[in-house]
């Protein structure tokens, strides 16, 4: 029995080896294309919405076929939708004049002729952050006008509740020395 276990190793080695060789570089072979950068990447979190939108993918896609579509992912509102301009490994497209979109949660969603002739679908989400000083001062003029609407700010009625109710406690207990001196007094 010890003599098989050198064999069945050398057997499987070569296996795995010819597995590697042979079936290493097929996967390659038949994947459709993908994007793997461009103008928006997956999860990027921009000042302001893009005048334009590129897609790299991975191989050059097919000319016929090919579809960006733009879409609001908070309210799920399709923006627009275009053919792209193939460049290479680039699809473009431009958002339109009338279509101003700010501050939010996006997706580019493509469906591409791939460079191996099949339909491949998929997405790449980006955020709009805005104008970081625009939304600053909305935030302050917002806390403001909430300061202003609501009364003091939380900060001042925690002070002043923590100091309202240490004035009830010395109020209290000078009542209640009052009153022990009182009976102490009537009781001499």
């Amino acid at each position: 029995m010890g003599y098989r276990v050198p064999w069945l190793r050398r057997t499987a080695a070569a296996l795995g080896t010819a597995a590697l060789v042979l079936g290493g570089p097929m996967p390659a072979a038949f994947a459709h294309d993908s994007v793997i950068g461009g103008t928006v990447k997956d999860g990027d979190q921009l000042d302001d919405f893009p005048k334009e939108i590129t897609l790299e993918f991975s191989g050059i896609p097919k000319k016929d076929f090919n579809t960006f579509a733009v879409t609001n992912s908070d309210t799920g509102e399709k923006l627009f939708s275009q053919e792209p301009q193939l460049h290479e490994r680039d699809l473009t497209i431009e958002t339109p004049d009338d279509v101003h979109p700010g501050p939010g949660n996006y997706q580019v969603g493509f469906q591409i002729t791939s460079s191996d002739g099949h339909a491949t679908r998929g997405g790449v989400e980006f955020t709009v952050k805005g104008d970081a000083a625009k939304n600053s001062e909305e935030s302050d003029a917002e806390n403001a006008d909430k300061e202003d609407g609501e009364g003091l700010p939380m900060s001042l009625k925690i002070i002043l509740g923590v100091g309202g109710v240490l004035a009830i406690a010395a109020v209290a207990a000078l009542f209640i020395a009052k009153s022990r001196r009182i009976d102490s007094e009537g009781k001499n």
